[in-house]
């Protein structure tokens, strides 16, 4: 990776500085900044932009106490003693070798300053007082400083500048130029929390993440799985922060290296006050006001890397038994001091409490951090914790999409030794884990319903309920399955995991069968619940509230909604994929196809594997729809590949929205024909099941695509799908079969008005193809504008309305798309093949094209079309 670190321009922050320079009103300026932030890149790049030959002069902590040790180099023409006469040799080579071309002063930099010793210090100064040079110095922040330098600023000699770290999107656009391909938000993050912006840090934490395999690629984005390490030279670089340190203050650090935050209170029972008073001078801590208490961290993550890699097994594990010992005493440690708490009595060097262990991968589970629950989980269950540890594994490895491995757990449990509460959470879960997980729903259903009458318990038995709501959503009886989650929602005695299983079961089948206006309150009934269960839940809650408002037109809300479940994520990689797939729609439909696409492929990069997920199909449908929309059809097929493969008879719920996105795929190739029957083959599959919001989406695809026949059938969907949508389906419709371009210009208004951009530019340009049917000239380029200025800022939006609005060539939309196809390069026998047409009647339309075009051969044909 050496070598291909490009340095971003930051030089537009310090044009001031480089005027100072240019234009004699200052002799110079001071750079002063934390190690690493840039401070001599950013020198050089300030004594580059001058005219004449620089000087450079370096302060090293080896010439610190050496008087002119700094200027060794210049003092050869001296044999002198007299640290004067020194001094004035010194300064006149400087001022001799550093003349500009047209004889005026030259250039010295001076990198290091605060490292100079007193003799080069106050030669420095003294040719700032002179103006015998124009003097660019770097000076670290927080370091002490020789006084002549000080007063080079206190004196307005030189101007001071502050080198600031890189912005988040300063650091993001190293990142993507380095890599060469994005990373995602959630590993951003991480690399942006260790660094703190610190170009140097930045450097060599991916640098080393890279090396050590922690940082790799894909699904085309970059992921940063496990810490980043710390390099050789990086961790150099920071130990000369502890070289002097009194161990007094390294006492502090070293307990925080390995719990931080912590409140002061707790840490004053681990050290003496006075030691954090050191070690906050110091700038190795910082104490902050959080609440009603104060908190003690680390001044940079980093530190904690260097302390904890240089720390022996033994001192660490005597570290982390008095953090145990101190932070259990403390009162109502709360969810994450009880992660930590478990995190660290494994690591101490003697068997942990059991009880500790299990506690903590619970609230970790809670808390979405999967892979924390199963490490503490699987530990309690080696030291034979019993079934509490085995519920707590299986689950957090069935969160994590590996149902094979948690099924193995949950079938080594046997529920004779169990009591009736613990034979209702392991019977529920497991049946979950084999229908969804491991891919096996027969299984699933045999072992519900052989074994659901050990539950007698009125109180568990609303769990049995709970699960039976799921059962029946999955297996596409959406009456049921809501039947089910309001008998639960009635049932006081609920528990958690039952209220928030039924909310789930509810809210998706109310969202899918069109009864949009009725997810909100329910959604918003599981959020105590949720809390005190899995906490992954909540975002397969979330996405079906998402998708419910934006069926019934409150995209703002949608998008607010969304936003809420990217916060909640908390920065755990799986729930932040998941509250990524809902963003990914209200991006689409907003228009906003850009952002829509990195939160669906950043989802895809975290999701996929080998097992089927229904997440990847939902991330993959939308990311179809998406790549059709910016007229990327093979990246459209290729996502298309994704949610098929990850379809199956346990996810055939989900079968419609499939049907859906082969409609985009093979529309956005120019087969209209073909998109309109995958479309109306997706209806029929929603409608089979009451999937009726699904069923008119699909129509209103199939009629986007040609298929007039919708009308009526959209016209029923009315009055059983809430909100605007069928309605404005079927409004569409009805004005395409009549070809009515004031009807269709009213409704892309409206899409436009809720923000629907999408959907608005597609209408626009039917309303100029029906414009121009009719010969409104005026009407058809009026439409036209609008549709491409609305396409435009959906990020280059290319559908086949806006295709066909942009080329109106004079044919019919039978003959356009066998043209597209010939354009494609198919023969005659092919297009045939594919339209079901015989191969006399695509050689007629052929002609037929070629005639209206006045164009002699298909080839010529085949160049115009453009799609």
């Amino acid at each position: 990776m050496v070598g291909l670190w490009p340095v971003l321009d930051r030089r537009a922050a310090f044009r001031d500085a480089e005027e100072l320079l240019r234009d004699g009103k200052s002799c110079g300026v001071v750079l002063v900044g934390s190690a690493g932030v840039g401070k001599t890149t950013m020198a050089r790049e300030l004594v580059g932009s001058l005219t004449g030959d620089a000087r450079w002069i370096v302060g090293t902590e080896s010439t610190q106490n050496i008087p002119l040790g700094a200027f060794a180099p210049h003092l050869a023409r001296t044999t002198s003693r007299d640290p004067v006469v020194a001094l004035r040799a010194v300064r006149d080579v400087l001022a001799d070798d550093g003349l500009a071309p047209d004889g005026g002063v030259g250039i010295v930099g001076v990198d290091d300053a605060h490292l100079l010793d007193e003799f080069s210090a106050g030669l420095v100064h003294q040719l700032a007082v002179g103006r015998d040079a124009r003097l660019v110095v770097t000076v670290r922040s927080g370091a002490a400083v020789p006084g002549a330098i000080e007063a080079l600023w206190k004196d307005g000699l030189l101007t001071p500048f502050v080198v600031q770290p890189f912005t988040r999107e300063e650091m993001d656009e190293e990142l993507a130029a380095v890599l060469g391909a994005p990373v995602e938000r959630f590993s951003a993050d991480a690399i942006w929390e260790e660094s703190e912006g610190n170009p140097l840090f930045l450097r060599h934490l991916v640098e080393s993440a890279l090396d050590g395999g922690t940082l790799r690629k894909s699904g085309g984005v970059w992921q940063l799985r496990g810490r980043p390490g710390i390099s050789p030279a990086l961790a150099s670089l920071l130990e000369s922060r502890f070289a002097r340190t009194p161990q007094d203050a390294l006492d502090v650090v070293d307990y925080l290296a390995f719990c931080e935050p912590l409140e002061l209170e707790v840490l004053s029972e681990l050290v003496s006050r006075r030691s954090i008073e050191e070690a906050e001078r110091m700038d190795l801590v910082r104490v902050r006001d959080v609440g009603h208490s104060h908190v003690v961290r680390l001044a940079h993550p980093l530190f904690g890397e260097v302390i904890r890699d240089r720390t022996g097994l033994l001192a660490s594990q005597r570290i982390k038994r008095r953090l145990v010992e101190v932070l259990r005493v403390s009162p109502d440690p709360g969810v994450v001091t009880s992660m930590r708490i478990a995190e660290l009595a494994m690591e101490s060097g003697v068997e942990p409490d059991c009880d500790l262990l299990v506690r903590g991968a619970e609230d970790a589970i809670a808390m979405c951090s999967l892979e924390q629950g199963a490490r503490l989980a699987a530990a309690a269950v080696r030291l034979g914790a019993g079934f509490d540890a085995s519920f707590a594994l299986g689950r957090a490895l069935m969160w994590q999409g590996m149902g094979v491995e948690a099924e193995a757990v949950f079938a080594a449990v046997d529920p004779n030794d169990l009591c009736e509460y613990d034979v209702a959470r392991w019977l529920l879960t497991r049946v979950a884990n084999l229908y969804l997980e491991a891919g096996r729903p027969r299984d699933a259903v045999a072992l519900f319903e052989r074994e659901r009458g050990r539950i007698t318990d009125p109180v568990l038995r609303v769990s049995v309920v709970a699960l039976d709501a799921v059962l029946h959503l999955y297996d596409r009886r959406l009456d049921g399955a809501i039947a089910l989650a309001r008998e639960v929602g009635a049932a006081p005695e609920a528990h958690p995991w039952a209220r928030s299983s039924a909310v789930f079961a509810g809210v998706a089948a109310l969202t899918v069968s069109g009864r949009g206006f009725e997810v909100g309150a329910l959604a918003a009934s599981a959020w105590e619940a949720i809390s005190h269960g899995d906490g992954l839940l909540r975002f397969h809650i979330g996405y079906f509230e998402v998708q419910a408002l934006t069926v019934v037109g409150r995209l703002s809300a949608a998008q607010a909604t969304a936003a809420r479940y990217r916060d909640l994520a908390a920065g755990q990689p799986n729930s932040a994929a998941l509250a990524d797939v809902a963003s990914g729609i209200v991006e689409l439909m907003g228009g906003r196809l850009n952002d829509a696409a990195a939160h669906l492929t950043e989802a895809l990069a975290v999701l996929d594997r080998e097992t089927r997920s229904e997440w990847v199909l939902l991330a993959a449908v939308s990311l179809c729809q998406v790549r059709a929309a910016q007229g990327r059809p093979d990246d459209a097929a290729t996502a298309l590949a994704i949610a098929e493969r990850h379809s199956g008879p346990e996810l055939a719920f989900f079968d419609p929205l499939i049907d859906i996105a082969r409609a985009w795929v093979v529309g956005a190739s120019g087969e209209v024909s073909a998109a309109a029957q995958a479309a109306r083959r997706g209806a029929e599959l929603a409608a089979a099941s009451g999937q009726f919001a699904v069923e008119a989406i699909a129509l209103d695809v199939a009629t986007t695509f040609g298929d007039y026949s919708t009308t009526e059938r959209l016209r029923d969907l009315e009055s059983l799908v809430d909100g605007p949508f069928a309605k404005v389906a079927s409004a569409r419709a009805r004005a395409l079969m009549k070809a009515d371009g004031p009807v269709l210009d009213g409704l892309a208004a409206e899409f436009e008005r809720v923000g629907a951009l999408i959907a608005a530019a597609d209408t626009y340009a039917q309303a100029a193809t029906a414009y121009s049917r009719s010969n409104d000239r005026r009407g058809e380029l009026t439409a036209a504008a609008r549709a491409h200025w609305l396409a435009s800022r959906c990020d280059g939006a290319t559908t086949p309305a806006l295709a066909k609005a942009a080329r109106p060539l004079p044919l019919t939309d039978r003959e356009r798309e066998i043209a597209v196809l010939v354009g494609r390069g198919l023969s005659n026998k092919d297009i045939a093949r594919r339209l079901v047409l015989s191969v006399r009647t695509v050689e007629g339309h052929i002609y037929r094209a070629c005639e209206k075009l006045s164009l002699s051969h298909r080839s010529e044909l085949a160049k115009l079309v453009q799609v």
